[in-house]
């Protein structure tokens, strides 16, 4: 017994915690208040229209009594003029000792209220004749001077039929209201049903995807509301987790075929060395070992670089770094390593980075245009105030690269000439990469564009922070 008990307690939360439910639950019971609020406010008036209305009759019968009595004596006063109406029960004339003088028909010799000063006039509620609390009036009793002295005119109107046509009020709204709540509660239950099915919907297609099926999108209903929002949202979440989980196998699948070259040939020469006893000589490792290692330990570091900077869970050490400072160290490294012409314009520049990653970057860069260069490589330092950014324009003589393919060259693993960069320590298609994931941890952005030397463009845009020496005079270096 207690644990079917428990049981029922159980699916009562269960049913309560739905949000179908509890839309139909508190709509109710706001309605409920609100028609009980209602009630109140419309019996409320209703009793004082009532009130007022009984006022009113009173009001204006006993004022021709007081005007008729004015010049008339109260035996002398005309018959019709005391007689009951549907809305008027009493009729008294009472002088100034309180005894009644002239009344409607029957026993009305015990007055309704006492004698008033002359001129007075009092409305009276719940008036009562002594020895008679069964009835209750509503009257207005009004003092007047006659010929005869001070009389009180005392004209009622008996309260029960008011509160008879209160209770019967009262009784409509108790019946009426319930069953307004009723189809309240099924109206909103089926309503609201309706208005979370597309919610529904969205949670049993979001329940069906799985890893291997993020190409599935969750319906977006027509309705052009929160819901619809909500779907175009998510469908916009899943687009980035599929784009994601792409770039992802895309990854791993280049960084295997990556490290599997510099692998086969350390591991072909090892194994040829070992099979035939001998050692192997100089030459194979200045040639082939070291190179093909050092590439292997560069590979591994651009992969662990571009790994933090998915995760975004290694920021940036930002310190100020003297731009031209780095442009200038890469400028010489470049003319001592290689045999095309570097050309040089450099501008005192500060920015709040860090110094390594900036240098890394700029590195990629030069070393990417000097391997593509025929004979010129010019690097260009200029500082735009308006946008607040520095920039460094590295140009080569080389073919270039097609206009549709510049977005795709900035890609992980992309390689425009697969046969010349296969065989290129330096390219693993990882440079650009690399680049544009450094000027976004900076704030900035990677472009590739035509070169004013014939080959191609590669600005780097990074923000500035604290410029120092502002309008400092360019040098060429």
């Amino acid at each position: 017994m207690a644990l079917s008990l428990h049981r029922v307690v159980a699916g009562a939360r269960t049913r309560l915690a739905r949000v179908r439910v509890r839309l139909t639950v508190v709509a109710t019971a706001l309605l409920a208040v609100g028609l009980a609020i209602a009630a109140g406010v419309m019996l409320l008036v209703l009793h004082q229209s009532l009130l007022s209305t009984a006022d009113g009759v009173t009001r204006a019968r006993a004022s021709e009594i007081a005007d008729a009595l004015r010049t008339t004596p109260v035996a002398s006063l005309d018959a019709g003029v005391l007689a009951p109406t549907t809305s008027i029960d009493l009729i008294q004339v009472v002088d100034a000792d309180g005894r009644v003088l002239v009344a409607t028909p029957g026993d009305r010799d015990v007055p309704l209220a006492a004698p008033g000063a002359a001129g007075s006039t009092r409305t009276l509620d719940d008036a009562r004749i002594a020895g008679d609390d069964d009835t209750k009036y509503r009257a207005t009793a009004r003092a007047v001077s006659t010929p005869g002295g001070v009389v009180t005119v005392i004209v009622a109107a008996a309260e029960g039929p008011i509160d008879r046509v209160l209770l019967i009020v009262a009784a409509i709204v108790a019946a009426v209201f319930p069953l307004i709540l009723v189809m309240i509660a099924v109206a909103t239950y089926v309503l609201s049903g309706r208005t979370l099915a597309p919610v529904e919907r969205i949670r049993a297609r979001v329940a069906a995807i799985t890893g291997s099926g993020l190409d599935q999108r969750v319906p977006v209903p027509t309705t052009r509301d929160e819901i619809a929002d909500l779907a175009e949202t998510m469908n916009a979440m899943l687009d980035r987790l599929d784009a994601a989980h792409r770039r992802h196998v895309q990854f791993v699948g280049d960084a295997s075929h990556e490290l599997r070259s510099p692998l086969v040939t350390l591991l072909g020469l090892l194994d040829l060395a070992a099979s035939r006893g001998d050692g192997v000589d100089q030459a194979t490792v200045a040639q082939v070992l070291l190179p093909e290692a050092r590439r292997l330990h560069d590979l591994i570091d651009d992969l662990l670089l571009l790994a933090r900077s998915d995760e975004s869970a290694t920021p940036l050490p930002m310190s100020d770094v003297d731009l031209d400072d780095v442009v200038d160290a890469d400028v010489r490294r470049l003319r001592d390593d290689t045999p095309v012409t570097v050309t040089a314009e450099v501008h005192a520049i500060r920015v709040r980075g860090d110094r390594e990653a900036l240098t890394r970057a700029l590195r990629n860069l030069t070393d990417n245009a000097v391997r593509h260069a025929r004979t010129s490589v010019r690097i260009t330092m200029s500082q735009n105030y308006a946008d607040g950014v520095a920039t460094i324009d590295v140009d080569d003589d080389g073919p270039g690269i097609p206009a549709h393919d510049r977005g795709r060259v900035i890609e992980r693993f992309t390689r425009l000439d697969e046969a010349r960069s296969r065989g290129d320590a330096g390219g693993s298609g990882l440079g650009l990469a690399i680049v544009t994931e450094i000027a976004r941890a900076h704030g900035g952005s990677l472009t590739i564009d035509d070169s004013p030397l014939g080959g191609t463009r590669a600005r780097l845009t990074i923000p500035v922070d604290g410029i120092e020496d502002a309008q400092s005079t360019a040098t060429s270096r």
